[in-house]
């Protein structure tokens, strides 16, 4: 019996040490962050931004975002309605709620995890400012002791002022003066009760709280605060009821001021700084873990980039020159080096102080044809010859699961039977559907992927003309065409070179590595078609005077258009359109804009400027492969003259020569045989008078009304071909007739659809469509969950629809 008593006292010996322990490094902190760092995490300091020549571009700091103020400045209203939703017991405990951490101890040991905390005001100040946010139990004991040593240190009322000046409220705003001028307008002494519980409810989730992203649930949460309030005594609960009955109202974020040096690329490299420290826990590890937005603006960084400031003045003077007029669309480029991957000009929109949202980077646009060298690739890493001919006539095809899919060329007529070669120079569409039922949409889509497309591809058989679900945007097409002029190599875009602290330590330092993604040989004979799309095809007015290639996009609607071709040292894409929706381009400077229109002369523009000083490169040539032997060459010949063939050429053979004997100039037949024409020039016509005149010269006339403000009704606002082109005899010019100022129209009801009908019905009545994405449970991913204006709305042509979607 002693012996066991004698076990029992060590034993209770030892756990009273061990609890001892326990409580005393409690209350010491030993070990833990010095409660004295936080002076030094009030210092934030600037970081800086640099262009490739050393030259600063942009200064990135906190201050804009967050400004200190006495809680004497702080509404009463706020002070109470931030105590009682995140810490009722606040002045009551002494920096720990051992209450309510018991209770969720409890839980997450039923639950297995950690879903629910017990953090006091005082705990989410420590984990904010020195602990991390990572959930752990060890985080939380460090938080909590820290927290009890905060409490000691410091009157409850300066512990609420740390915070509320602290906390993120969403929006980029970090601190009550800042939350409250961006919401309200107005000082954080002068909030309403209504306006205080708002901003209370957005501190637990400021991303689905926001009363810009969701402003119901940003309302019902208000509502759970002002209900807080009154059952704690703050308020009455008569004024509890009638501040829930006010809507909620919000100002307009107000605009930051934008670098005044490509802004829309110092925005990219912000979001490339944030994806760097959000996945990288030993970088982070070296500002003390704090969050990634903290790191950037306020932990002194010194970020080198790639952009080159001639190539980027020279990318937004090729835009602002072309597209000068005030309705003109908006226009994006990105010049990628192809060898290293680093972007050198970005331009995401027409004007970034109207428009921030970056087309160059973020945006998801219909490629068009654009999207038909993805197809021709595939296709011939299959083993399928350029020279393989189809039927060019539109038709009707039957996909394997029974749908039907009618097919026409951009002209609607046909070209007979072409090979692959001659359909790509010049984009015709039947072929290209014909040929993605031999090829497949998976092995496109793995081939584009592989190529350097980022955004998601779904296996459709759409995908041959550029009908995605999702979209493409212009960096992931001049970084995928690359791969094409560096003979197959795929190297990973990017905006940052090296990353040091303020002191000169480099943190980072990127290290460009190419992948072979493509074989040579298929690279190179790419190459050699896409060569021939600018020198005689749909993207001439490409045309710079040295070894090129390239492929114009351009979508049934006219609502984008697309230039992407590149050199052996530079590849640049160029997107034409309305970032606000999808609005037909037909008549734009008096002209319908397709992808050889301005998207091509604007990349001319461009390209000239930025090689001025660069040598001519040819691209590697690949090494001919016959069946006799390598001293014969196989080329495609005009039969008439006996020279290289151009794909307008009427008849064309292919022939095997002795190498240094094949014919190394090519055909000067330029248009096929027949009796040629002039196109009288119709715009400004009346109806009759233009069909009159057109008929008169031997042309057929396919007539299509639109509604604009620009023209009377029944006026010719636009044409196809334009006047003054010469075409053969017979051919069918497109014109396109006023109707007048479009009739006010009735929004309908679109909640409830998808995404995508609800665009559709919008646009089918004239309406612009502009989508918000929301977080939402499953069953609501994808669906319209709300509407602004509501249906029934009478709104005039044009007007905006913006939709809220479950994502």
């Amino acid at each position: 019996m002693r012996v066991l008593l004698r076990i029992a006292g060590i034993f209770f010996l030892c756990f009273a040490l061990v609890v001892g322990g326990f409580f005393l490094w409690f209350y010491t902190g030993l070990g833990l962050p010095k409660l004295e760092d936080l002076r030094s995490l009030s210092m934030a300091l600037t970081s800086q931004v640099f262009a490739s020549d050393g030259t600063l571009v942009a200064e990135l700091h906190g201050e804009i975002n967050r400004e200190y103020v006495p809680l004497e400045e702080i509404s009463p209203y706020l002070r109470d309605a931030v105590v009682a939703i995140e810490d009722e017991r606040f002045y009551q405990h002494k920096g720990v709620d051992w209450v309510a951490i018991a209770r969720a101890f409890w839980t997450n040991v039923v639950q297995g995890k950690l879903v629910q905390g017990a953090s006091t005001i005082t705990q989410q100040f420590i984990k904010n400012t020195l602990t991390g946010r990572e959930r752990t139990y060890w985080r939380k004991v460090q938080e909590a002791s820290l927290a009890f040593q905060l409490e000691r240190k410091y009157t409850k009322e300066k512990i609420l002022e740390m915070y509320l000046n602290d906390v993120y409220f969403g929006q980029g705003c970090y601190g009550a003066k800042k939350a409250s001028e961006t919401f309200f307008g107005k000082p954080p002494s002068e909030l309403t009760l209504e306006e205080a519980a708002l901003l209370a409810g957005v501190i637990r989730i400021p991303n689905h709280y926001s009363p810009y992203v969701n402003p119901e649930a940003a309302r019902a949460r208000r509502n759970v605060v002002l209900d807080k309030m009154a059952e704690l005594g703050y308020i009455t609960r008569e004024q509890a009821e009638a501040a829930k009955a006010k809507p909620v109202t919000v100002r307009k974020i107000p605009e930051k001021p934008p670098s005044t040096v490509a802004p829309y690329f110092v925005e990219y490299v912000k979001k490339s700084l944030y994806n760097l420290f959000a996945g990288n826990d030993r970088l982070r590890a070296r500002f003390g873990n704090l969050s990634p937005d903290d790191i950037i603006f306020r932990g002194g960084l010194r970020v080198y980039t790639t952009l080159d400031l001639r190539m980027q003045d020279y990318a937004e003077k090729a835009i602002s020159s072309t597209l000068n007029r005030p309705n003109d669309p908006s226009a994006a480029l990105v010049a990628v080096d192809p060898r290293t991957g680093e972007i050198k000009a970005m331009v995401g929109g027409k004007d970034f102080t109207e428009q921030q949202y970056n087309i160059a980077a973020q945006g998801g646009r219909q490629p068009g044809s654009a999207f038909k060298v993805f197809v021709l690739t595939a296709a011939l890493n299959m083993g399928i010859s350029p020279h393989k001919t189809y039927d060019s006539t539109p038709t009707t095809l039957t996909l394997p699961d029974g749908t039907k899919w009618k097919v026409s060329n951009a002209g609607g007529g046909s070209y007979g039977t072409i090979d692959l070669y001659t359909a790509t120079v010049r984009s015709v569409n039947v072929v290209f559907a014909r040929l993605i039922m031999d090829v497949g949409p998976n092995r496109v889509i793995q081939i584009a992927s592989s190529m350097g497309i980022k955004s998601p591809l779904e296996p459709r058989y759409a995908i041959a003309l550029g009908g995605l679900t999702h979209g493409v945007n212009p960096l992931e097409m001049a970084s995928a065409f690359g791969t094409l002029a560096t003979g197959g190599l795929r190297v990973e875009p990017t905006a940052i070179t090296r990353i040091t602290d303020y002191e000169g330590n480099v943190i980072y330092e990127h290290d460009p590595k190419p992948v072979r993604v493509l074989r040579e040989d298929l690279a190179q004979t790419v190459n050699k078609i896409l060569q021939d799309a600018v020198n005689y095809g749909t993207g001439r007015e490409a045309r710079i005077g040295r070894p090129q290639a390239g492929k114009t996009g351009t979508t049934d609607n006219f609502t984008d258009a697309w230039f992407v071709g590149y050199t052996p040292d530079l590849s640049a894409a160029v997107w034409v359109g309305y970032p606000q929706g999808l609005i037909p381009m037909r008549n734009v400077h008096g002209i319908t804009v397709y992808g050889g229109t301005f998207p091509a002369q604007i990349w001319r523009k461009f390209m000239e400027k930025a090689l001025a000083d660069v040598p001519p490169t040819d691209f590697t040539q690949a090494k001919p492969k016959t069946e006799e032997s390598s001293e014969y060459v196989t080329v495609r010949i005009c039969s008439e003259s006996g020279k290289l063939a151009t794909p307008y050429c009427p008849r064309t053979e292919t022939r095997t020569f002795r190498r240094g004997e094949e014919p190394t100039e090519y055909c000067d037949v330029h248009t096929e045989q027949g009796a040629m024409v002039r196109v009288p020039a119709v715009v400004g016509m009346t109806e009759a008078g233009a069909t009159a005149a057109l008929q008169e010269a031997g042309l057929k006339v396919s007539v299509n009304y639109v509604y604009t403000s620009q023209y009377p009704a029944g006026t010719v606002v636009d044409q196809s071909p334009m006047g003054g082109a010469a075409v053969k005899e017979g051919t069918v010019v497109y014109i396109t007739v006023s109707k007048g100022v479009r009739p006010k129209a009735v929004v309908p009801n679109v909640v409830g659809m998808t995404e995508e009908q609800a665009r559709q019905a919008l646009q089918a009545e004239g309406f612009s469509c502009r989508v918000v994405y929301v977080p939402k449970n499953e069953s609501l991913k994808g669906i319209v969950v709300s509407q602004f204006p509501g249906a029934g709305t009478e709104l005039g042509p044009g007007s905006q629809v913006i939709i809220t979607v479950g994502s």
